[in-house]
């Protein structure tokens, strides 16, 4: 059975059932959905998720939808389970460890619409040590909460290095097995990080127990859905993501539209402990960038180790032209490196403002696992659609890409499957399938309302994904890692 472990908040009465000092999301009602899918082509999965309360203990076991039917996903389908639905579970805050007779990729999505806030992130497998890129306190109303799992059956005495390079503090909790705990800069126990505070952080315990750690980067100006609150949410990075030469598939620089102007920032963050850094980033517009074609190597920077940070926010760059729409390659000389890249859009949803996040991409594959798309998919005041971007990690390789969608069983016409076939990316190239566009074969389109998952082959170079949603009717937008399988 190949686990999974996920954060996530099912919570109608935050402050009533959760204590503050401990778990300080911001107020209004927060639900979590999981987008399950089958890895194999061949086999159904049958899933099992465990739900833990904070202290450890198991809180409940769900082996069935919330129709009543067996958990399971068809030979490369997905399933869903959007917590609400589940009657029988109280509202609370939990951790969940997902498993499966199959191998499977899982995407969780957190919702706080009252607060229009709302990111999706990827399962993980956690690690001993973890890195988180991005951490703020005070900086133009924003702030990161760090969310911790401790999946081992012992004690663990986990602690925090957050640093800016010149700011270094360590944070202490105590975190039962299979309990959780948070470190939260908003609160006064990290005043002594001063203002304007951008830096990252590192995950460790004692015990060198197997944590798995999820990020809450949030903006929140005011109380309810107010002008300027936004969400970025990732899992926490291990040496698994880390190497000498990552791909970030999806950057913008003043990329500007009816839906407003989306701005990208690249933090790199050192995982060496013994060596510095030497990082160069090369950037490099997609084909039907409304910028033209660009390239960019930024001067080579030196990244501390230990987990030292850097920040490249691209709207301080003015040589990249407006209305940049492309990828980029991180390499580095010395340390390994893990990166993220946060995209806003303070304009978006009507002004309210919407953001996400994804992390930077290590090594590639041939075969990858899309978990969870929509196209014209309602959700109350809005609707959802994506965006599936996809970059050749190749660098003299051409890549020929097929992309096969399949609905949902629980979809309208679940029956429904359609394919883009014959989709050529050069040598590092990227390329992005908006799904409301007309893009698979022979011009065709996805049909409205459809809410799916998609696999991808590549004869050639290997790839990289991200996929983004929007729903600008609920002010929010989010985002996250296609998987490779």
């Amino acid at each position: 059975m190949k686990r999974f472990s996920l954060i996530f908040a099912l919570v109608a009465l935050l402050v009533a059932l959760v204590p503050v000092s401990v778990w300080a999301l911001p107020g209004g009602t927060w639900n979590t959905g999981m987008k399950i899918q089958n890895l194999s082509a061949t086999e159904t999965a049958t899933i099992v998720v465990t739900l833990y309360r904070e202290n450890g203990t198991v809180a409940y076991t769900l082996d069935k939808t919330s129709g009543g039917a067996a958990l399971q996903a068809p030979a490369n389908g997905s399933v869903e389970l959007y917590m609400p639905n589940y009657t029988g579970v109280a509202a609370g805050k939990y951790a969940a460890m997902v498993s499966s007779t199959q191998p499977i990729g899982v995407v969780a999505t957190q919702t706080d619409y009252d607060y229009g806030l709302a990111d999706s992130y990827n399962g993980t497998q956690g690690g001993t040590k973890l890195y988180v890129p991005y951490v703020y306190h005070a900086h133009n109303n924003w702030s990161t909460e760090i969310f911790v799992q401790n999946t081992t059956g012992t004690e663990a005495h986990v602690q925090a290095s957050i640093s800016n390079g010149t700011i270094t503090k360590s944070y202490s909790r105590i975190i039962p097995a299979y309990g959780m705990a948070s470190f939260d800069t908003s609160t006064a126990e990290f005043s002594e990080l001063g203002s304007a505070f951008i830096g990252a952080a590192v995950i460790t315990s004692t015990e060198n127990a197997q944590l798995a750690v999820m990020v809450n980067e949030s903006r929140v100006v005011a109380a309810g859905d107010a002008k300027g609150n936004v969400l970025v949410s990732f899992r926490g990075l291990s040496v698994d993501d880390s190497g000498t030469k990552l791909v970030l598939p999806s950057l913008y620089r003043e990329f500007s539209g009816a839906s407003g102007t989306w701005r990208s920032g690249i933090k790199v963050q050192n995982v060496s402990s013994t060596t510095d850094a030497v990082v160069t980033v090369i950037l490099k517009a997609d084909p039907d960038s409304p910028s033209g074609a660009f390239t960019k190597t930024f001067p080579a920077v030196t990244i501390g180790k230990n987990g030292g940070s850097t920040e490249f926010y691209l709207k301080n760059y003015t040589d990249i032209p407006n209305m940049f729409k492309g990828s980029a390659i991180v390499q580095s000389t010395g340390g390994e490196i893990v990166a993220m890249v946060i995209h806003t859009n303070y304009d978006g949803g009507s002004g309210y403002g919407v953001a996400n996040g994804y992390l930077g991409i290590a090594a590639g594959a041939t075969q990858l696992s899309v978990p969870s798309l929509y196209k014209g998919w309602a959700s109350g005041a809005g609707t959802w659609v994506s965006g599936l971007k996809l970059q050749n990690l190749h660098t003299t390789e051409s890549a020929t890409i097929t992309v096969n969608f399949k609905n949902d069983p629980d979809a309208p016409n679940p029956t429904w499957t359609g394919t883009k076939s014959g989709l050529t990316l050069g040598p590092g190239e990227s390329i992005e399938l908006y799904l409301s566009n007309p893009i698979l074969n022979g011009g065709g389109t996805i049909p409205d309302s459809f809410k799916g998952s998609a696999t991808i082959t590549s004869t050639g170079g290997e790839l990289a994904g991200t996929v983004i949603h929007t729903n600008y009717g609920r002010h929010v937008a989010n985002m996250y890692l296609v998987i490779p399988k």
